[in-house]
């Protein structure tokens, strides 16, 4: 045993040093799958064509000039609008404002929105920004683009040796490094999104400043204590800038940028997540996800596959989101933290998506894509006001509270940051390809358009009001096309007719896909009807709480309006505060196996249902989404276990 041991460990040791030594000049890790264009997947009408409508109108409502404000005025030059409030100019917690936070969001989110629904205006913002971020670099002469305010000089500082960091500060100014990330992504979604060929070299000159002024002079160790202050996936953005250019320092830059505080624990499978802010770490692992890709060092692969593993198992919530108050917990603590008003971040499921995205890139199957369905039907889809457009900060799991929102000019929280990202990449996960075949990923009305192969593919289905889901595809030719399709796991049955036959269940591969191969002809009709059924979870760690699911949605009980706020529009306040005694909230006292059956639907209702128990009279569950602007219940208290 302790033979086999020192085997592994050296030969660990040395394939880490090996892929760190290598030049790598070329992509080492091939995908298992790849993503369309955004271009090419368009929204039919459901709650998310709804969702990204509103997030356009929003990206349309904000003043690139006022988002440029701080940028012009480090530069040097006049501003020509005034700034938002809110964390874009007011103080925060001591640490200022997060001066400029937006503008690297507001770049990524417009690029994936204009080739998610081809409006003009938007690229007409982007070729503005850009020509205002190449006069604030002209002005400047050296490359620098940041809104924080004297930030040639704390850089200056930092590489004196003076290093006082914590989280979120460096020598007390709030996340300098998470800004430059921002930047650098926003710049790359819009070369790459886009095709705006000037995007690059501003990207290239802020990369090299940081890089060359900063990063270089100082030692690993300095920048490993830099790494303690929240820095996004500044990691990923170095990568991303060497996929582009093929310059190697940028690689290497990376190589340096990556956090050993988190990569080597995670590498070994260990849970040290207890007490870590949690938005400050995930992003970190789609840069060391990528950081893998490019050079082949497993080290970051485990790290990153392992993360994504313990977060889901050990620390979501019903609705995919995790933490309380910004911080991992241990699985345990979930029936102390319920009752806390700060539940989960809208930040964590954002960047949570993202590294879902990346992982299953490499190794689709449906573990994964039932994770992002979780979260993006009940996390991501219930945390936008439905009439601004706005995100919220924390989703409070407290059985009978409520939501406070972004308000659009004076919040700009980091869940508004990362909240203006997700109406805009809706498509990104719907469908994804191999050479001869197409996945689906998930169940939402859409059009897909694989030009390459002349394939249409149009989703239609009405779910889960309706249990059948429809599919036409449209050839140009006849070919040979394999149709992958997730087999979900909220469904007991599922019947399949293809061209008007009822055929056989498909074979299921080992992704969990059913795989539907043939010669089709130039047009075709797909039809799944799914069994579905309200089913019961667990809260992890505790037999205290329960939810109620039916199909991908979690149900929630409408608790009314007692002791709600004037607005629910949230200015520097982010947590809904008003509190009610959990008594009124309704107990099950049923064994737990048996309160399915007490749930039925709602006569004429879309999707609502009734519970035929004593202590629920009146009450309406919905899916979690819907419920806006009053209190409610995700979670139920139980006193009666039954099912261990």
């Amino acid at each position: 045993m302790a033979k086999r041991l020192f085997i592994a460990l050296f030969v660990w040791i040395l394939g880490g040093v090996l892929a760190s030594a290598q030049n790598q000049s070329t992509v080492v890790v091939p995908f298992g799958t790849t993503y369309f264009p955004f271009e090419e997947v368009r929204l039919l009408d459901s709650p998310f064509l709804t969702l990204q409508q509103k997030g356009k109108e929003y990206l349309l409502w904000l003043n690139p000039d006022s988002l440029l404000h701080f940028y012009r005025i480090e530069a040097g030059l006049a501003p020509k609008a005034a700034p938002y409030a809110g964390w874009e100019s007011q103080d925060v917690w001591g640490a200022g404002p997060l001066r400029g936070g937006f503008l690297g969001f507001y770049l990524s989110s417009v690029s994936m929105m204009y080739q998610s629904t081809g409006d003009d205006n938007l690229l007409q913002r982007l070729k503005y920004i850009l020509e205002e971020l190449k006069l604030c670099q002209k002005a400047g002469k050296d490359g620098f683009l940041l809104g924080i305010k004297n930030g040639r000089e704390l850089f200056q500082e930092v590489v004196s040796g003076k290093i006082n960091t914590n989280n979120p500060t460096v020598n007390g100014v709030w996340a300098p490094v998470y800004l430059i990330n921002k930047m650098l992504l926003g710049l790359s979604s819009v070369y790459t999104q886009c095709k705006l060929k000037d995007a690059l070299p501003i990207s290239v000159r802020l990369a090299d400043w940081f890089g060359y002024m900063v990063l270089d002079k100082l030692t690993d160790e300095q920048i490993q204590q830099l790494l303690i202050c929240e820095h996004g996936s500044i990691n990923e953005s170095y990568v991303d800038i060497y996929e582009l250019t093929g310059e190697k320092r940028f690689l290497d830059w990376a190589r340096r940028l990556n956090d050993r505080a988190m990569w080597v624990p995670l590498s070994e499978g260990k849970d040290i997540l207890f007490g870590w802010h949690a938005n400050t770490q995930i992003p970190k692992f789609t840069g060391f996800h990528k950081y893998y890709l490019h050079t082949g060092d497993r080290r970051f692969l485990l790290a990153a596959e392992n993360f994504w593993k313990i977060v889901v198992q050990n620390h979501t919530w019903v609705i995919g989101g995790n933490s309380t108050g910004e911080h991992f917990f241990q699985k345990e603590e979930f029936g102390e933290r319920i009752l806390q008003i700060g539940g989960p971040e809208t930040c964590n499921s954002v960047n949570m998506l993202r590294l879902t995205e990346s992982l299953f890139s490499q190794y689709p199957d449906a573990s994964k894509a039932a994770y992002y369905e979780r979260v993006l039907f009940n996390h991501i889809l219930s945390a936008y006001d439905p009439i601004e457009g706005t995100c919220c900060y924390f989703t409070s799991m407290r059985p009978g509270h409520y939501r406070i929102y972004a308000s659009r000019d004076s919040s700009f929280w980091c869940c508004g940051h990362t909240g203006l990202e997700s109406p805009a990449k809706l498509g990104k996960f719907i469908y994804s390809h191999e050479k001869s075949s197409v996945r689906v990923n998930l169940f939402i009305p859409s059009v897909l358009s694989w030009k390459a192969k002349g394939l249409e593919l149009i989703q239609h289905n009405n779910f889960p009001e309706s249990d059948l889901v429809n599919f036409t595809l449209t050839l140009k030719k006849k070919q040979k096309l394999a149709l992958r399709i997730r087999k979900p796991e909220w469904t007991n049955h599922v019947s399949f007719m293809v061209n008007g036959k009822i055929i056989d269940q498909p074979l299921l591969d080992k992704d969990g896909y059913w795989v539907i191969e043939r010669v089709w002809g130039k047009k075709n009709v797909i039809t799944l009807q799914f069994s579905l059924h309200v089913y019961v979870e667990h809260l992890i760690g505790s037999k205290q709480y329960i939810a109620l699911l039916y199909g991908p949605y979690v149900l929630a009980g409408r608790l009314g309006k007692e002791n709600l706020p004037v607005t629910f529009l949230g200015k520097m306040n982010n947590t809904a505060m008003n509190k009610i005694d959990l008594d009124k909230v309704p107990t099950w006292k049923i064994p737990i196996e048996q309160i399915p059956a007490y749930v039925e639907p709602n006569s004429g209702d879309a999707l609502s249902f009734r519970i035929k128990l004593e202590g629920f009279e009146n009450m309406v569950l919905e899916p979690f989404y819907k419920i806006h602007f009053e209190r409610y219940a995700v979670y139920w208290p139980v006193k009666f276990t039954g099912l261990n």
